[in-house]
């Protein structure tokens, strides 16, 4: 992001959660998606269904205690959006936040000039601080996308059979003699060795 598109704001500013940074050095955008495949007996892999995976950011932000606002404005206010007060320390007011954000595991919205996310977690968080740069936060930060899945509860549907129902007591069975046609089959069964 040049230096005019900070002045003049013909960009939006790289944002993570409420941590608006006052440049955005660089920016990694990646998405991938899952290809499906099965063997077949003979040839190639056939594949039948692509799956789109979470979307991934690598951003190296940087946030000084005197920034660079809008015609050059003295007043350093807060990095976090939406907090106008004057701070002595934008640099680790933004550290104390990216770390928070870290440590309660909340998912943010991160918008740059390129895309907006929905759901990112920041998974990775990197500093680089030496005596020059003693007033600026120079991070890198990794942030990947998460899938929330939404469940719903239904009423389950009235069964059908009749399964699960208790058996009804019919009384004591009664058990009937073999008719004559029944005593000779066995008879003759029995004979051929057939039965014991």
């Amino acid at each position: 992001m040049s230096i005019s598109e900070l002045i003049f704001g013909s960009k939006v500013r790289a944002k993570v959660g409420l941590v608006q940074f006052d440049c955005s050095v660089s920016e990694t955008h990646s998405d991938e998606a899952t290809v499906t495949e099965h063997p077949v007996e003979e040839g190639t892999n056939i594949s039948d269904h692509i799956r789109k995976g979470p979307a991934s950011l690598e951003l190296n932000g940087i946030v000084t205690n005197t920034p660079i606002v809008y015609l050059a404005s003295l007043q350093a206010i807060s990095p976090l959006d939406g907090d106008l007060a004057p701070v002595q320390d934008r640099a680790e007011l933004a550290y104390a936040e990216l770390q928070q954000i870290m440590k309660d595991g909340r998912t943010v919205e991160v918008v740059t000039s390129l895309r907006t996310y929905q759901n990112m977690a920041l998974t990775g968080m990197s500093v680089t601080r030496d005596a020059t740069t003693g007033q600026v936060l120079n991070c890198s930060l990794s942030l990947r996308e998460i899938t929330v899945a939404v469940t719903q509860t239904v009423k389950a549907p009235a069964p059908d059979s009749t399964a699960n129902n208790k058996p009804v007591n019919k009384g004591k069975k009664v058990k009937t003699p073999a008719t004559p046609k029944q005593n000779e089959s066995f008879a003759y069964w029995a004979k051929k060795g057939v039965l014991p």
